[in-house]
């Protein structure tokens, strides 16, 4: 998870702002799941599950919780918003990861 955010967020702006968009698409219930590509990866976000899929040959990425993507991102987008890039401590929840859906 976080080479992808990492890698697919470079400012606040622009591509943060778009993550966070789809986040609340989510969470609003407008979709139920977004293929989110960026740079080197692509994040499959539903209500339950996020998971990483490489672009590249990087392969897979795992996956978290809806809420532990929700969190990271919030946070990385919060961090590169700071123009003295100084360091955020935030609870991580230690969710149970809850199985893949085949969306096929």
């Amino acid at each position: 998870m976080c080479a992808a955010i990492v890698g697919d967020i470079q400012h606040p702006e622009g591509s943060g702002a778009s993550f966070l968009r789809g986040i609340r698409e989510i969470e609003t219930g407008e979709t139920r799941y977004i293929a989110a590509d960026g740079n080197a990866w692509i994040a499959h976000i539903t209500p339950e599950v996020v998971w990483f899929e490489g672009l590249y040959s990087q392969g897979e990425g795992g996956a978290v919780t809806f809420r532990q993507y929700k969190l990271a991102v919030e946070t990385y987008v919060r961090f590169l918003s700071d123009p003295e890039s100084k360091p955020i401590e935030v609870p991580f929840p230690d969710d149970p990861t809850p199985a893949i859906p085949d969306l096929s």
